[in-house]
């Protein structure tokens, strides 16, 4: 005990979890006594179960109710994990079984004329075969064996094939460990190296091919040695710079596109101005150039935001996809069709909705989102249109959509990609359509907020829609599973006007008509026993009831309970809220509630460390505390993040910093022995998020750094470091940390926790799981025993 630095030796019994809803007690928990061995360690595989759906956003909480797990969170879409690129039928946007998954982000793609494509991007694996950064895949889904080539140093983010080879470009520097800065060509057959002395200075976004020449645009100013800004042209053959061709750009060129009908070079991007060989004039975005030397056309089609997609329709006419909202005078929102004199069409994608990956200043919000086209394509008389959007003319289309060329009117085309696809290609005639980009699914549920999933095969379950308005922070279920009560930013839940805190019947699925709160700031966190709702957040009123950051609900009706009163306070700014109130959980009999935050007082008596034990029934602070939470300086000591474990034995919380998870003794409480009422704490490099204890095993879950660079936790209290990242499991007992050391990415980590007879699941920010190669976003099902 002594090596392990364990507070007092207080008991951790076994712990069993099937699902979220824990039974009501009848009475306070027995009393801890006698110090448990350890767990035996957990037995999961962390290859992530295939059919599970994930999401494309922060699944912030998991609750395992009545045979379904419901999501809460940042998300608008659940779907089945296909990777980053897939085909998909041209007519009704369909998955088409068999094509491998891909497991990083795909920004170019070409067809090979055979039905199949050449992909290139960031990823490192495509179906089960190595692939750095660019690959084949033939008609029939497989990987091209023999086309393996080894981009390294950077991404490649665009595409050319022509007669002599494949040519690539982007931001690495070496192919197959042979410098090749920025530009490369490769044989298209055995993806072998070809000599070819293309470079640029800086980076390569588009590429376009015609008549032995390949065209060049970018960052770059120096293009083969020679000036040239943004915009250049060398030879097919040998690489060199087209001395011929004159056009340039004042600004990055992110499209190209050759109209052969015009014999024109049409350029796209972030430029205001264009040359084409004499002096720079106005050029909106948009500019045309001559096939022949690169002189400036007078064609002109100025949007007012950048165009970040180009495609030819087969009489010239030009479309438009970025993040403008007018082109020339004529209000065009992200997509516009302009004719080959400048003209605009009347083709109009009247984009709606979207949404955006979350970020750290986005930490408990949507991430605003405007709207966007990244990708376009046009094939048999359609155009094809990949971005970000929720709906076009008011129908659902969930970042990709198809219009017909003729008439400009929303076909049946319908991916419903989970985020922003960044190449579409189409391939054989009458062929499927690859669609490639950020996404990591296609062809699943637009849900927002919050989704529900079948706790046996994981897919989603389309008959349970409670959408809301904006970020749910937590959930937690009835006692009896028949309510689900929400909590966060939101202002209604499926159109009806539910500020903060919402419940849903889970049988239907529908806003319960009887339960209505009305909050006037954001709910942060929430816990339910006996037939009632504690709340905690940043409001001061509810149903015009004056309570300062907690509150007591009627489970049934919402109605305030007016005899308890727990009102906190504390300084201003950002990150305290005036004392705002971010964790809070209750005793199983409802006799006891822990709250965790930046307050400094509880009904105007102070309370150290950010963190009090009062009482259920009149929200007094108790006889007895907890104690012994750290701070860093001017930040903390507080509570950001609390757990009860199932029996209600032990409280579990983390704090804002120095990020110590703790573990306190929830039914004694403090004594004359323990004033703390600690009975272990061990420190980590990421503060606590997800935190959820199963089978005698506390999961932690966190932002954080990389394994070895900044994440990690204590091996023990008081132990050496382990470097990990973003996944910690420690043993309840003792505080040890646990073998099992899973990777996660993104800075904003893992969320949340749940188990069900089967595994785990972890929620969060994340776009893999277990390993760099597991594409898996927002949620992950781990199986085993936790």
């Amino acid at each position: 005990m002594k090596k392990h630095q364990l507070v007092v030796g207080l008991a951790v019994s076994a712990l069993t979890v099937a699902g979220a809803v824990a039974p009501a007690a009848a009475s306070s928990p027995a009393a801890v006594t006698s110090l448990a061995a350890a767990a035996p360690p957990p037995s999961l595989t962390y290859t992530p179960a295939p059919g599970w759906w994930s999401t494309n956003g922060r699944v912030n909480d998991i609750k395992v109710v009545g045979g379904r797990v419901y999501l809460a969170g940042g998300f608008d879409y659940t779907g089945p994990t296909t990777g980053h690129g897939v085909a998909v039928n041209r007519t009704d946007g369909t998955v088409l079984p068999a094509f491998p998954k891909i497991d990083g982000v795909v920004r170019a793609a070409v067809q090979d004329g055979k039905g199949g494509w050449y992909l290139g991007g960031d990823f490192a694996k495509v179906g089960f075969r190595v692939r750095g950064n660019v690959a084949h895949v033939l008609a029939d889904g497989t990987v091209d064996a023999t086309f393996g080539p080894k981009v390294q140093g950077g991404t490649v983010n665009a595409l050319a094939l022509t007669p002599t080879g494949l040519v690539l470009g982007g931001t690495f520097t070496g192919i197959d460990a042979v410098a090749a800065t920025r530009l490369a060509k490769v044989d298209a057959v055995s993806g072998a190296r070809v000599t070819w002395n293309a470079s640029a200075n800086n980076t390569v976004r588009a590429l376009a091919s015609a008549d032995g020449k390949v065209y060049v645009g970018g960052d770059f100013t120096t293009l083969s040695g020679s000036t040239r800004s943004r915009l250049g042209r060398v030879s097919e053959a040998t690489g060199a710079i087209d001395t011929t061709f004159a056009g340039s750009a004042g600004g990055v060129v992110r499209a190209l596109a050759v109209d052969t009908t015009n014999a024109r070079l049409v350029a796209a991007g972030d430029f205001t101005t264009a040359a084409g060989g004499g002096s720079s004039t106005t050029r909106q975005r948009v500019a045309a150039y001559a096939l022949s030397n690169g002189a400036l056309s007078t064609f002109t089609a100025n949007a007012n935001a950048s165009v970040q997609a180009l495609a030819v329709g087969p009489t010239g006419q030009l479309y438009l996809g970025g993040l403008f909202t007018t082109v020339g005078t004529t209000a065009r929102g992200y997509l516009a069709e302009v004719s080959p004199t400048g003209v605009v069409g009347p083709l109009n994608g009247a984009f709606t909705e979207c949404n955006a990956p979350h970020s750290t200043k986005y930490a408990h919000g949507m991430v605003p989102c405007t709207p966007e086209v990244s990708a376009l394509t046009v094939d048999a008389g359609v155009l094809y249109v990949g971005g970000r959007f929720g709906k076009s003319g008011g129908q659902p289309r969930h970042d990709a959509a198809a219009y017909s060329l003729d008439t400009g009117a929303l076909n049946s085309w319908n991916p419903v990609a989970s985020d922003r696809p960044l190449a579409i290609s189409a391939g054989a005639a009458g062929g499927p359509v690859f669609v490639g980009g950020e996404l990591v699914s296609v062809n699943g549920l637009v849900r927002k907020g919050i989704a529900a999933l079948d706790a046996q095969t994981g897919a989603g379950i389309s008959s349970f829609n409670a959408d809301t308005d904006e970020f749910v922070e937590a959930m937690v279920p009835s006692t009896d599973g028949s309510r689900i009560y929400l909590a966060g930013q939101f202002t209604t839940v499926q159109g009806q006007a539910r500020p903060s805190v919402a419940s849903i019947i889970t049988a239907t699925g529908l806003v319960d008509p009887a339960f209505h709160p009305a909050f006037n700031k954001g709910a942060l966190t929430l816990a339910y026993a006996q037939g009632s709702l504690w709340v905690g957040g940043k409001f001061t009123k509810v149903s015009k009831v004056a309570r300062a950051r907690a509150v007591k609900l009627d489970a049934a009706t919402g109605a305030v309970d007016t005899a308890w009163v727990a009102n906190t306070s504390g300084p201003s700014g950002a990150l305290r809220a005036n004392g705002m109130v971010q964790g809070m959980e209750v005793s199983l009999d409802g006799s006891t509630v822990f709250m965790g935050g930046p307050f400094t007082t509880v009904n105007g008596t102070t309370v150290p460390g950010g963190l009090a034990v009062v009482s259920g029934t009149t929200g007094a602070l108790g006889p007895k505390q907890l104690g012994g939470v750290q701070g860093c300086g001017s930040v903390g000591p507080w509570i950001n993040r609390l757990y009860l474990s199932a029996d209600g034995q032990r409280l579990y919380g983390g704090d804002v910093c120095p990020d110590y998870i703790y573990q306190w003794d929830a039914v004694n409480l403090s004594s004359a022995t323990n004033p703390t009422g600690l009975i272990w704490r061990n420190l980590c490099n990421g503060g606590m998020q997800g935190r959820f204890e199963v089978n005698g095993h506390f999961y932690y879950g966190t932002h954080g750094g990389d394994r070895g660079n900044g994440g990690r936790c204590q091996a023990y209290p008081g132990g050496p470091n382990v470097a990990q990242q973003r996944y910690f499991v420690f043993d309840s007992a003792t505080g040890t940390l646990q073998p099992d050391a899973p990777d996660f990415d993104t800075a904003m980590g893992v969320w949340s926790f749940a188990a069900t007879d089967a595994g785990l699941l972890v929620g969060g920010d994340f776009t893999f799981a277990g390993n760099r190669n597991n594409v898996q976003q927002g949620l992950a099902f781990f199986s085993g025993t936790p």
